[in-house]
């Protein structure tokens, strides 16, 4: 199982909504915006880029890696793991939920609303 953009957005918005409630949105452009003020944008060559200067990238063996040194992957189980410990699993209804207790869940208009 490979590591996808939509499930890069949603691990990027959990790790970023700290202890606040964060909503982010993709536009029809492709540009991802969060209530933290944080946006992100994916370049033809597949790069997440965020407006602080940090980027992501997924390898050939499906790893995403952080400019900032940080790893996540995807296990057989399709829970996602970072290389700090911290991991994040979809449930049965879509709800991303974080081993910190942080969820995450996409509404009908598209909006992913992280909770902790």
């Amino acid at each position: 199982m490979r590591f996808n953009l939509a499930m890069c957005m949603m691990v990027l918005a959990t790790s970023f909504s700290a202890f606040a409630d964060n909503t982010c949105r993709t536009n029809s452009l492709g540009t991802t915006r969060c209530s933290d003020g944080t946006t992100y944008r994916t370049d033809s060559l597949g790069t997440v880029r965020d407006n602080k200067g940090n980027t992501w990238r997924t390898d050939s063996l499906g790893t995403v890696r952080g400019s900032d040194g940080t790893t996540y992957r995807t296990d057989s189980l399709g829970t996602v793991r970072d290389n700090k410990g911290n991991s994040w699993r979809t449930d049965s209804l879509g709800t991303v939920r974080g081993s910190d207790g942080t969820t995450c869940r996409k509404d009908s208009l598209g909006t992913v609303r992280c909770t902790k």
